[in-house]
């Protein structure tokens, strides 16, 4: 809930624990008027499909391997700082994208892209390119495994949907904008997406 400028720093009083599960927009919007908001940001991802009824929106799966990230290398020992490392061309992903990123004291490497791909599991292929991945991105390994894994569901669109609907809440004086769409990526463009959402509530200062 929007409540006011405060020293050019937006109030905002939002409890998304909710425990409910919405079935459409309508829901949403009648809950908002309940609890006296001005506005809904729908960020549902993958849930449009659902709440907005959008035929455009598909998971785009992907698939991850943690590893430890103090593990064996195969490179240099004494290089001591990591970089996020991706690349396209053969050997390295092929068809799908080959990556490793520094996430606190774990590595991810990826992955795939693959729209409207519903397994949830890592197939045994897709481990075994992982391990290659992996391998290749200079994880040794023969002495290094995954301490943990990770499948999910990109939420990819044609177009992004960054924008505000006047088919929902208009009537009941709830401002409606939704915000997805991003497919993967999401981590990129987060702060930017969240301007302009400011932006199409004239809520940027």
């Amino acid at each position: 809930m929007y409540e006011e400028i405060v020293s050019n720093k937006l109030a905002v009083d939002v409890n998304v624990n909710t425990g409910k599960e919405y079935t459409s927009m309508d829901e949403i919007v009648k809950e908002a008027v309940e609890n006296d908001c001005d506005a809904v940001v729908n960020c549902t991802g993958i849930g449009s499909q659902i709440l907005c009824n959008d035929t455009e929106l598909v998971g785009a799966r992907g698939i991850i391997f943690h590893y430890d990230r103090n593990c064996a290398r195969w490179t240099d020992p004494n290089m001591i700082n990591d970089a996020v490392l991706g690349a396209d061309d053969s050997p390295w992903g092929g068809d799908q994208p080959c990556y490793m990123i520094p996430r606190g004291d774990i590595l991810a490497v990826g992955g795939s892209y693959l729209l409207g791909d519903k397994e949830k599991g890592i197939r045994l292929s897709e481990r075994m390119q992982l391990e290659q991945n992996a391998n290749l991105m200079g994880i040794d390994t023969d002495r290094a495994k995954p301490i943990g894994e990770w499948t999910g569901f990109r939420p990819y669109r044609p177009g992004v949907k960054l924008e505000t609907d006047t088919k929902f809440g208009e009537k009941e004086g709830v401002k409606v904008v939704h915000n997805y769409g991003h497919g993967g990526s999401g981590w990129t463009v987060f702060v930017g997406a969240a301007k302009e959402v400011a932006k199409l509530l004239g809520k940027a200062n």
